[in-house]
Parts: C-alpha cells; structure tokens; sequence
C-alpha cells in the first residue's frame, strides 16, 4: 500500500473511531453547528427526520432546512475524503495533506452554501496538527466563497468569524471573502473571478472545490448554460501547485453528470491534463462509504461520497 500523509492509524479519536469504525465530525465543527440552530431556533428542526430528497435552495426557509438536515451530511463527506480510513482516495487525501502542508494556499469553495466544505477542512485540520498528525508549519489560507444564497452567505460568515482565533492556536491563519455568485451569469464569474485572481496573487498552492452542486447542474439544462462559465473558472484556477476537488454523494445521477463532466474536461483541458485525457472515465474518480457518529442525535449515519480530482497545471503539455 502506499505510504499516505495521512494513516489511519495515526488518526485521533476526536476525528476516528477505531473500535466501530466511524468517523466523527470534529468538536469545533460540532459547536459552530450547534452556535447556527440555537441562534436561529433551527434545533428543534435538526432533530428531526429529513424528508427523504430534499437538497435545499436559494430562499431562506430552504437554506435553513439544508443546515438542519443536510449539514451534518456535506461536512462528513468532506471529512471522510481528507481522512480516508479505508485507504480508498488516497490522491486525494494526499493532496489535501500537501496543498495544506505549510506556506500560503488559496481555497475558492464553490459554490460555499452554508460552509460546508470549508469549515470542514479547517476543523480537520486543525484536530490533524493538534494530535502531530500533520506537522504544525505557519499555514496562511486565502478563502474566496461564491454562493447565491444571502442566508448561507451570512452563516459562512459567521463560522470563519468564530473559527479564526481558535485556528491560530495550530498556526492556521484565514483571511476570506464571501461573494455573491450565480453559476449561470458571466457577469457575476467575471467578478468572482476578478477577487480569486487578485486573492490568490502570493499564494504558493492553490485547492478549487466544488461540493453538493450535480442537483442543481443536471436540472433544467443548467450544465449547459454554466459550462462557459466552469471554463473560466478551471482556467483561472491553474497554478505551479493546484488541485481541483469535486465532492457528490454517491447516487446514480452523479455518476452520469460525471461521465459528462469528464468528456467536457477532456475536451476543453486536454493540453492541459495530457496523458489523463486518455483514461477511462471510471479512472477518473473514486467512491467510498462509512458510518459516521451523529452529532445531536442517537446512533450514526452512512456517509458515501463519489469525488472527482485532477490537477489544473500552468504548463501546456504537448
């Protein structure tokens, strides 16, 4: 087996169960969580069971729904990826472990929703140098966050503002920016583009991550109207050090969004990804599953994620 950064017997048990075999959601992540539903009497509501298919939306009563529901679900899957106890996406839990090695990194988390993803990656983080799993080198993280929804806007906000001191203990500083971005508006790339080229100038490393976003691009031919748009985005994102992220639940429909997005990469990228273009489409990403511990409820839950990473290089390759 290869040797990981990051082995799973090396894994804390604030993050890892070794005796069941579950991942936990890390204490911090937890607590910011629990901060959100009390302050919006949304607590209750997280109790409850999740109607079965539901995936959230732009209004406020949708976004508080999905943060109830569903948070719990898009952080574990984030988690389950960087951790990787069952030593199936290797590449990419090593990538985490080297863009967030040391030194300054970039992260555009697109699009952010309530955090999921981000807040996520930081907290694991922070458990990971705090247990001398990974080594605790000054790490400076640029954010750039592209959401539609105001309210999801806001709860991000209010994370990071919570989170910040807290990761300076394990030498982690953030600075962020959250802007309003809609997938199919060039104008609104354009900008949000604009922010991550000025935002990522000194960074040595770069991470784009795109999470919980195959509902809303297979629907309504939005994959279609948003394709120019992820070509600027991709292109934008290429750095001597970048890496791009695409986390999914594990569902048919993602497999086959997929198998479209891989034609598209191969097609628009293929001086850039060179011998990668010629692989299979299975080759291109991976799927794993796990139980994981809930956080207010009794018992856990399944955690199963179909993820997507490839490398957005500088250099042209023949």
């Amino acid at each position: 087996m290869k040797n990981r950064f990051i082995k799973t017997e090396n894994l804390p048990d604030s993050l890892w169960c070794d005796k069941s075999e579950n991942i936990l959601l890390p204490n911090q992540l937890v607590d910011l969580w629990k901060g959100l539903l009390s302050e919006n009497s949304l607590l209750d509501l997280a109790k409850e069971k999740a109607p079965k298919g539901f995936e959230g939306g732009i209004t406020k009563e949708d976004t508080d729904k999905h943060l109830a529901w569903r948070y719990n679900g898009s952080c574990a899957r984030v988690i389950l990826s960087l951790l990787d106890p069952k030593a199936k996406l290797s590449e990419v839990s090593d990538a985490y472990a080297s863009i967030f090695a040391g030194n300054k990194v970039f992260v555009a988390d697109l699009p952010s929703g309530s955090g999921a993803a981000t807040i996520s990656i930081l907290c694991t983080l922070y458990e990971l140098r705090k247990s001398n799993v990974l080594p605790r080198h000054p790490l400076e993280i640029t954010i750039m966050a592209g959401e539609i929804s105001e309210t999801a806007r806001g709860y991000l906000q209010k994370q990071l503002e919570d989170l910040k001191e807290l990761l300076e203990d394990q030498a982690i500083w953030i600075e962020f920016e959250i802007l309003e971005w809609n997938t199919l508006s060039k104008v609104s790339t354009v900008d949000l583009i604009k922010r991550m080229t000025l935002l990522s100038h000194s960074c040595h490393a770069r991470m784009l991550l795109l999470t919980n976003f195959t509902g809303f691009l297979e629907s309504s031919g939005n994959w279609k109207k948003a394709q120019p748009q992820f070509d600027d985005i991709f292109l934008h994102s290429r750095d001597s050090m970048s890496t791009a992220i695409w986390i999914e639940p594990q569902r048919n429909n993602v497999v086959t969004f997929f198998a479209r997005a891989i034609t598209w990469l191969k097609k628009s990228f293929k001086n850039l990804i060179g011998s990668q273009a010629e692989l299979e489409d299975s080759s291109w990403y991976a799927q794993t599953e796990i139980m994981c511990k809930q956080p207010i409820k009794e018992g856990n839950f399944p955690v199963r994620l179909t993820v997507l990473r490839f490398d957005l290089p500088v250099k042209v390759k023949e």
